[in-house]
This record gives C-alpha cells, structure tokens and sequence, in this order.
C-alpha cells in the first residue's frame, strides 16, 4: 500500500511539475520583453547552481529525463519570476514557491539549496538594477532591500523544512511498520507450511523447493514482482485444505477409493475457505483453490478449461507436480528425474498450459 501511495504521490507531482511548466513558459514569454540578455544569464546561473544538488538528490530515484525535465522547470519558474518592474514590485516574494516545489519534487534535504539558489537570483537581480542593466525604475532596489526578502526566503524554507521533515518521518515510520507486518506474516506463511510438512503430508523442503522454483519460472514468464509474491504465498499454503482431511485418507499408503477421492479433492476449497477474509492472502487464494484445475478442463474441483485457469495457479501446478513426483509418497516411490520429465512433455495441453511447460521446461533442463 505505501509503494502504491507513493507511486500515485510521484504521478501527482508529475502532473503538478508540468502545469507549472506550461504556466511558467506562458509568463516567461509575457514577461522576456522587459528582460536583458544580462539578466538572462544571472537568473540560469542561478537555477544551474542547483544542478549537482538536484542529481545527488535524485540518485537512484529518477531518472536523468525527470532531472532534465524538474532542472527546466526551475529554471523557468526563475526567469519567469521578474518582471522587470523591479525586485520590490516583480513578485519576487513569490520565490517561497521554489522552495515548496524543490520539497515536492526533491523531498527536505534540498530546501536549503532551493533556498541558497533564490537568494543568488535575488542578489543577481538587485545588483543588475542598481548597475542599469535592468530596466532601473524609480522603485529601483538597494542592497538594503535584500534583508527583508531573505528574512522571508528563509523563515518560508523553515516552514516547509519542518513540514516535510514530518511529512517524510511519518512515512518512513509507515514503510517502517509495513515491512515488519510484512516479515511477520511471511513468517506465519512458513510455520503454516512446517505444519503441513510435519504432518507428513509433504517431504521435508517441499515449500521451499516449490516456493523457489515456481518464482523462477514466473520470473522467466515476466510475471510483475507483486506477482511473483502473490504466487510465493500462495505455494507456501497451496495445501493448507489438506489440515482438514482425515489422516486415514490423508496418509494412507495405498490409492484412494472413490470415496476417499472424492472427500481429497475437496481440499482446494477447504484452502479457499480457510484463506479467505484475510486481506494479506486475497490475491493468492487463486493458487490455492486452482492449481489442480487442467488445461483440458479434467482438473478439480471447478473443471476451468484453458485460460479461464488463473495464471498463477497454471504456473504453480507444474512445479507442484515436479517436486511431488519427485519425492517419495505412502504409496509409491519418487520417479526418476527423466520419467517426470516425459511426464509433463506428455501432458502439456491436457493437464498443463503449453506456453509455461515450454519456460519450465527451459528452466530443469
């Protein structure tokens, strides 16, 4: 949720820094009548005295297009801001707004230079006044000028500094406490699946083994990372129906009769219905209820035929038929390597989706 909320937080502030972009190009050109070549110049070297901070602020967090682009608006916002009716009549108090967009854009650490970059401009824009080479006016400033508006810029950067610095803490203590919940609950995940292991329903390692090698092969299909932990989950408890089915049946070193078929196969549902109304397993309950669906439509308990079987789910029973005949059960001995090979080449299109038999099989051999 917070990687969620933090993707659309980014997205906003890209539609934000394109409006002002527009507005601020639309003002500039208003407003380049009344500038100098002189003043042109100050007001860039200005913006560009902010560049090293903006790339050391944005390493490894956008990329050098977004750079460009947040440098470019910057730099317009500061042209844009004089208008040429002197530094005390031009909306130059309207610099506070450069330093709430760098928090925006940047986060707090690069206030103070946002900060140090409107006073040069300022600095350059006074000194170009009282040498003529702005359009001097009787409103024309004086160094003495320069106190009350960096009082402003900087009591404006202390505000937002403090605003932000709370802003970023509380949303570091939230990553915080959700990676921990997280951990937590992958934890619970794998007790359940020990469970399961010590009841002797699975060979010792089967969740780990399954758990590993169905990421790969969803890796290898372009499954998202949200995926692939959808589908993690998931294996770790693709069995857990198996808690309410009879030991008799559940262990007992022979093939099961009709009955006893019937009353086994009802375990994906008892999955489902364990599983459900626990907000963190929602997504992966489609693994649990559908990994023994076929791609014929011969599987249980729903019959879905073809893509009508959740994908992760089509990706999860071929590793879970791997590791299965690959290991020793009550009533029968594990398969050699090469027969469960030849096994699932020779069900792929009837119990198995042929495109993901094809990666796996990319994968084992």
């Amino acid at each position: 949720m917070v990687d969620y909320q933090q993707g659309q937080r980014k997205r906003t502030l890209a539609v934000i820094a394109w409006i002002i972009l527009v507005a601020a190009i639309v003002l500039g050109l208003l407003n380049i009548q009344y500038k100098t070549w002189i003043s042109v110049i100050a007001l860039f070297g200005a913006a560009l005295l902010c560049i090293p901070i903006i790339i050391l602020n944005t390493k490894n967090h956008y990329t050098t297009a977004g750079i460009l682009l947040n440098l470019i608006i910057l730099v317009v916002i500061s042209l844009s801001l004089y208008d040429g009716d002197g530094i005390l009549d031009s909306g130059i108090l309207t610099y506070p707004v450069l330093i709430i967009c760098g928090a925006l854009l940047f986060g707090r650490r690069f206030i103070p230079f946002v900060f140090l970059g409107s006073i040069f401009s300022v600095v350059a824009i006074v000194y170009l006044e009282i040498i003529g080479q702005i359009h001097p006016t009787i409103h024309s400033a004086r160094f003495s000028d320069l106190t009350p508006i960096v009082i402003i810029l900087l009591i404006a950067s202390l505000v937002v500094w403090v605003t932000m610095n709370n802003y970023e803490n509380n949303i570091d203590r939230v990553k915080k406490s959700r990676a921990e919940l997280y951990k937590n609950n992958i934890l619970t995940l794998e007790s359940w699946a020990k469970v399961l292991e010590y009841r002797d329903i699975e060979t010792a390692g089967h969740s780990t083994r399954i758990v590993e090698l169905s990421s790969r092969l969803a890796y290898a299909l372009g499954c998202s990372k949200e995926e692939i932990e959808q589908l993690r989950r998931g294996s770790l408890l693709h069995d857990i129906g198996k808690l309410a089915v009879p030991d008799s049946i559940l262990l007992k070193p022979a093939k099961l009769n009709k009955e006893e078929k019937e009353i086994m196969q009802k375990h994906p549902l008892l999955g489902k219905q364990m599983l459900s109304g626990i907000e963190f397993l929602e997504t992966s309950i489609p693994v649990v209820y559908s990994h023994h669906e076929h791609w014929d439509g011969n599987g249980y308990p729903q019959g879905l035929k073809g893509e009508k079987i959740p994908y992760l789910a089509r990706i999860f029973s071929i590793v879970d038929c791997w590791d299965a005949l690959n290991a020793d059960r009550p009533y029968r001995k594990a398969w050699p390597r090469e027969k469960v090979i030849d096994y699932i080449k020779a069900n792929s299109g009837t119990m198995f989706d042929p495109h993901v038999v094809e990666a796996f099989l990319k994968i084992i051999e």
